[in-house]
């Protein structure tokens, strides 16, 4: 679990990293706004989306190790909420946000987490 603990910091850095990037692009590259600012809120729904798993493969991860009969779902249906929700902030005000840069951010913290568990194989090994 304390490798599970260091990977979502890594990975929460590297959001937050990136997100630090599209912030200045937006203020300064006035032209590019409308799609940074879709970068910049699909890449925070993925970032929620992340942690609300997280939370729940630690509830799951805690009621294996008690041995409860509790019943744990993954959220699925949260967290397409939560994409939806940030599709159709951004189809609201498509004068200042990109719905393609939109879905484009709702995957990069699913890619950052992809990428950053292969090179911790590769250094693994």
């Amino acid at each position: 679990m304390d490798d599970f603990s260091a990977h979502l910091k890594t990975v929460q850095r590297v959001t937050l990293f990136f997100l630090s990037i599209c912030f200045m692009g937006w203020a300064l590259a006035p032209s590019y706004k409308l799609y940074f600012a879709g970068l910049i809120l699909g890449t925070i729904a993925s970032f929620v989306n992340a942690r609300f798993l997280a939370w729940k493969i630690e509830q799951l991860t805690k009621a294996v190790i008690e041995k409860t009969n509790r019943k744990i779902n993954m959220g699925f249906a949260t967290r397409v909420s939560i994409a939806l929700l940030a599709v159709l902030v951004a189809y609201k005000f498509k004068d200042h946000i990109a719905i393609s840069t939109t879905l484009a951010g709702l995957f990069f913290v699913q890619l950052a987490t992809l990428l950053l568990g292969i090179i911790s194989r590769i250094r693994g090994k």
